[in-house]
């Protein structure tokens, strides 16, 4: 942990895959559902994905795909989100274990946003799928901004008036876009990926939790 004020804190900003929870098995299904779509025998694998979570879709396309793919991101990506509009309502995922419990506690004490670089409908079905609607007050995506992660952590933090909002993620990436937005960075280190130096780290959702509601009672 460090020195940083965190009685100050009113905004907590969540990622969504690897740090509510891990959907990661069923984007597998869509992406493999979208190359049968396309007649191509490609079948994408858990560990492919995983390495990929955090990023924007033409950059996982392409990480998968390599330099010559066999359907141009063009045609397969609108497909891939077509699908992804289709079967994630219903495939859904894990949530992290007390993810919606924590969630109802914190947006008594702190304004929730979620901000990822998914798809259009991504942040919404995971919120109906999970039950925490009620206790977000935005939810953005880079699939309706084209905007990097620190544009929109700035944007958020102007449309609200927000004085001292923080990130929460599980990548170097969701570290580093955070840094440059000048705000601070708390570490799901439950999630996906790695990060050096941040802010805060914790091990689990409910640890989370007890962090910042315990932050509010000081």
């Amino acid at each position: 942990m460090n020195n940083l004020d965190k009685t100050s804190i009113d905004a907590l900003i969540f990622d969504m895959d690897g740090t509510l929870w891990d959907a990661v098995d069923s984007y597998c299904e869509v992406w493999n559902a979208c190359f049968r779509k396309f007649g191509v025998e490609r079948t994408v694998m858990r560990d492919e994905l995983l390495k990929c979570m955090g990023l924007p879709l033409d950059v996982i396309y392409k990480n998968i795909t390599g330099d010559n793919p066999q359907i141009a991101p063009t045609d397969y990506l609108p497909e891939l989100e077509k699908l992804e509009m289709e079967m994630m309502p219903h495939l859904g995922g894990r949530p992290y274990p007390m993810m919606k419990e924590g969630m109802a506690k914190l947006s008594e004490h702190y304004r929730i946003f979620l901000l990822s670089n998914c798809g259009v409908r991504g942040l919404e079905d995971m919120m109906d799928f999970t039950g925490i609607r009620p206790f977000v007050t935005e939810a953005v995506t880079f699939g309706a901004t084209q905007r990097e992660k620190s544009e929109n952590m700035l944007w958020l933090k102007k449309k609200y008036e927000l004085s001292n909002p923080i990130y929460i993620g599980d990548t170097e990436g969701d570290c580093r876009q955070t840094r440059m937005a000048g705000m601070p960075f708390a570490f799901a280190a439950y999630g996906f990926g790695s990060c050096e130096n941040p802010d805060w780290s914790f091990n689990s959702f409910e640890e989370l939790t007890d962090y910042f509601i315990k932050a509010k009672a000081e």
